[in-house]
């Protein structure tokens, strides 16, 4: 028994420790930023050791396990109860120490690599000022993409359906774009772990997922069946939340600006082409004058490259080779919900809808470049 209240002890301490970390977050940007400039760095540092030594994402496999372990606990819970009636209280404490510890071990890592990584001061709001911005400056910051994606698209490697082939080494390239970035913005010097393949894409693919950032493993992971004009600015992206960018807007301008500063051009094209999205969205939502006309400046070959994110036929290849457990529909409205609820538990009110303010990250990035 005593062995069992020390236990119990460590764990509730543990959830304690957790909840006044929270709590410490939430009211003291001083100590966020601190930690996020601070701490964090040295426990990515070691969680990338620990876990980047291999290409197997130790994320997917973490979850695998826990997916299998939330059916065979509860079944063989039950047979147990059923055949060892002598030591039901024996059991039961030795299930719920494993699950208490797989428990605390969420806790931790989800408060450390990413609940107290929200309250940070904004990476644009050290560097960038945001004003209010009108529907001309929308557009001319969308025609400004569109010529650099029109320079550089004649310029890229493209497959005989005419689509864009990166030519360059992904984690090589992008390591090299985030360190020079680095050299502007000191908290993205440093190594990087590689970025890893998702096995099962497919699941990423129903969500509508090019990337994910797992907290519990430190790990930067993407979808190896997108299209390849998605990698550059997608391992750039996750590869920002191992520096404590959080906010996905935050984390999709610091790759758009990793990938035009990167001497690649592969990288330099995907960059553009995904910020050219958004502000296309942008653009498609308000009624702007002299819309029409701006949008005409994106020329064809680089308009191929635009809102592509799977193979053509993908879904009915997949139909063929795989049997889907649940529906994709369900798959993405499921993840759609997790998503936009768990960013509004961190305080990002506007929840999903926080990945469009890139937009005006961008435009504040536009209006900086265009006075200097």
């Amino acid at each position: 028994m005593k062995r069992l209240k020390k236990r119990t002890l460590v764990m509730l301490g543990i959830a304690a420790l957790m909840f006044l970390l929270n709590l410490l977050a939430w009211c003291s940007i001083s100590f966020s930023n601190w930690y996020a400039e601070a701490a964090f760095p040295r426990i990515s540092f070691i969680f990338s050791h620990v876990f980047g030594w291999s290409d197997i994402s130790f994320g997917e496999i973490m979850i695998g396990i826990a997916v299998g372990l939330t059916v065979l606990l509860p079944i063989s819970y039950g047979i147990l109860m059923l055949v060892k009636k002598g030591s039901r209280w024996k059991i039961t404490c030795g299930y719920g120490r494993f699950i208490g510890w797989i428990l605390a071990y969420i806790l931790v890592t989800e408060t450390c690599n990413c609940f107290m990584l929200y309250h940070a001061t904004p990476f644009s709001e050290k560097y960038f000022h945001v004003r209010e911005y009108t529907g001309q400056d929308l557009l001319a910051l969308y025609v400004d993409l569109a010529e650099t994606a029109n320079e550089l698209a004649p310029q890229v490697a493209r497959d005989s359906d005419g689509y864009f082939v990166l030519q360059d080494d992904l984690y090589e390239t992008a390591s090299k774009a985030m360190q020079k970035l680095g050299e502007k913005y000191p908290q993205f010097q440093g190594n990087y772990p590689k970025p890893k393949k998702i096995r099962a894409s497919y699941l990423m693919s129903q969500m509508n997922l090019t990337g994910i950032y797992f907290p519990f493993s430190l790990e930067a992971n993407y979808n190896s069946d997108m299209m390849d004009i998605n990698l550059p600015d997608t391992i750039c992206h996750e590869m920002s939340h191992l520096r404590g960018k959080i906010q996905e807007d935050e984390a999709g301008f610091t790759a758009y600006l990793a990938c035009a500063g990167s001497d690649s051009i592969d990288f330099q094209y995907s960059g553009v082409i995904t910020a050219l999205e958004y502000v296309q969205n942008a653009v498609h939502v308000r009624n702007i004058t002299g819309k029409e006309e701006a949008l005409r400046v994106l020329s064809d070959t680089a308009r191929r490259d635009m809102f592509v994110f799977l193979p053509e036929g993908y879904w009915q290849k997949q139909k063929e080779t795989n049997l889907a457990a649940v529906a994709t529909e369900t798959v993405r409205s499921v993840s759609s919900a997790a998503m936009d609820t768990s960013l509004k538990l961190n305080g990002v009110d506007d929840g999903k809808q926080s990945y469009s303010h890139i937009v005006t990250l961008l435009l504040a990035y536009w209006d900086r470049e265009n006075e200097s």
